[in-house]
């Protein structure tokens, strides 16, 4: 799976992010962290200068992840046809 040492050690540190970076957004290559950013645009932007244009976690430091909610899907309003 894509990113899943970034996404491993993103959960590993939470606790500590949270108490350091809470609402920050933290740039994470391997299981290293590279920085915390007041925006995912600054932290892309720091990305792509460090590493180029290769797979990086991007993450807002959050309690809880956020959940997606999509009202078509929820509400039949799309549907699969074969």
């Amino acid at each position: 799976m894509a990113l899943e040492e970034e996404r491993a050690y993103f959960d590993a540190n939470r606790e500590r992010f949270l108490r350091d970076y809470r609402s920050k957004f933290v740039l994470i290559k391997g299981s290293q962290f590279i920085g915390a950013f007041d925006s995912a645009e600054n932290a892309y932007v720091a990305a792509l200068n460090q590493f180029g244009n290769t797979p990086v976690l991007i993450k807002q430091v959050l309690p809880e992840d956020p959940v997606a909610h999509l009202p078509a899907l929820s509400l039949g309003l799309l549907r699969a046809h074969p």
